[in-house]
C-alpha cells in the first residue's frame, strides 16, 4: 500500500472556553495534515517522524499519535527537551494563537535523526509531506540538513509536497522566509501555496503570480489556496481546475483548515481519484473543520 510520511512538530494545544479556562489537546501543521489524511482514507500507511520528550505529556501525546492509527515507529526521542505549547484564543471572532515551543524537542529532530544513522534509519516512503513550520523551527544548519535528508528521499523515488505555511514568528525577516521556502519549492513535486502566504513573502497578488513563480521549478502539481476565490489545482503545463469557494455554515475557528485540506488531497489522491475530485472533497473536509474548535475535530 502507498505510504504518506509527514514531518514537523506537534504541540500541546490549549483552546480558550472563556477568559480563565482552556480545553488541552494536541495540534500542529504537520501532525493535523497527518490525522486528517488517516481519517480520509484509513488503509494508506501514515508516519509521523517527529521528536518528543520523555515528560508525562510527551508520553500522552504519543498516545494520541497511536489513537489516531498513525505509525509512531520513527519518533524519535529526546532526554533534554519536552514539548512545545501554543493557545488559542478567540476574541470577537479574531482568531489569536501564542506559541512556546523555543527549544522543544521537535527542534533537535536533525541532530537525533543523525545519531540514529540519518536515511539509513528510515524506510522508502512513497510520499513525503513537510512544510514551512518543519523548517522555520530549525536552526539554519538544521534546515539544510533537512532538505539534504528530503533530496536523499527524494532520489530514492519519493514524491515530495510542500506547503510553505508562513509564520511570521518563525523568521527573522521576510527575506530569510522567502530564500528558504524558495529551497523547498526547487525540490517538491506538490505544492500547496497559499496566496496570503505569497502576498506576505513575496509580494504576489493572485494565483496566477503564485503559479507563474512556482511554475519556474520542477513542481508537477501546484495546489493554490485563493481564500473567497476558491481553490486552483495545475497539473503539469497544461491541466487547470478549479473550486469555487463556499462558506461554512458557522465558520467558528480557522485552525487546521489548511492542514485538513492537504491532508485530504493528499489521501485522496494516494487512493486514486484525480485532481478535481480531490480538490473538491478537501474543500469539503476543510470547510467542515472551520465549524468545530481546535485543530483536531473529535467525533
Amino acid at each position: 500500500m502507498t505510504s504518506l510520511a509527514l514531518i514537523g512538530e506537534c504541540m500541546m494545544e490549549l483552546n480558550a472556553i472563556d477568559t480563565l479556562n482552556f480545553k488541552r489537546s494536541f495540534g500542529g501543521d504537520t501532525y493535523n495534515t497527518a490525522v486528517y489524511a488517516k481519517r480520509w482514507q484509513p488503509n494508506i500507511p501514515v508516519y509521523y517522524l517527529s521528536a518528543i520528550g520523555t515528560d508525562t505529556l510527551s508520553n500522552e501525546m504519543l498516545t494520541q499519535w497511536k489513537a489516531e492509527d498513525l505509525n509512531t515507529d520513527y519518533v524519535l526521542t529526546s532526554d533534554t527537551a519536552q514539548l512545545g505549547i501554543y493557545a488559542i484564543t478567540n476574541e470577537s471572532g479574531v482568531r489569536d494563537v501564542s506559541y512556546w515551543r523555543k527549544d522543544s524537542a521537535a527542534i533537535q529532530i536533525m541532530k537525533l535523526l543523525e545519531e540514529k544513522g540519518g536515511i539509513e534509519f528510515l524506510p522508502k516512503f512513497d510520499y513525503l509531506y513537510f512544510t514551512g513550520i518543519s523548517l522555520g523551527i530549525l536552526s539554519d544548519v538544521d534546515k539544510e540538513k533537512l532538505l539534504d535528508l528530503i533530496k536523499q528521499m527524494k532520489k530514492q523515488g519519493t514524491v515530495i509536497a510542500f506547503d510553505p505555511n508562513y509564520r511570521k514568528k518563525l523568521w527573522s525577516s521576510i527575506e530569510e522566509a522567502a530564500r528558504w521556502i524558495t529551497k523547498a519549492y526547487e525540490i517538491c513535486d506538490i505544492a500547496f501555496p497559499g496566496v496570503g502566504d505569497h502576498k506576505a513573502i513575496f509580494g504576489h497578488l493572485d494565483h496566477k503570480e503564485v503559479y507563474a513563480y512556482i511554475s519556474q521549478f520542477n513542481c508537477n502539481e501546484i495546489i493554490i489556496k485563493s481564500g473567497a476565490n476558491g481553490v486552483y489545482g495545475y497539473v503539469g503545463k497544461n491541466d487547470a481546475y478549479h473550486v469555487p469557494y463556499k462558506a461554512a455554515t458557522r465558520a467558528i475557528d480557522s485552525t487546521a483548515a489548511g492542514d485538513s485540506f492537504s491532508g485530504t488531497y493528499l489521501a485522496s489522491k494516494i487512493s486514486g481519484d484525480d485532481m478535481q475530485t480531490s480538490l473538491q472533497i478537501a474543500a469539503d473536509v476543510a470547510m467542515t473543520v472551520v465549524q468545530h474548535p481546535g485543530a483536531i475535530r473529535f467525533y
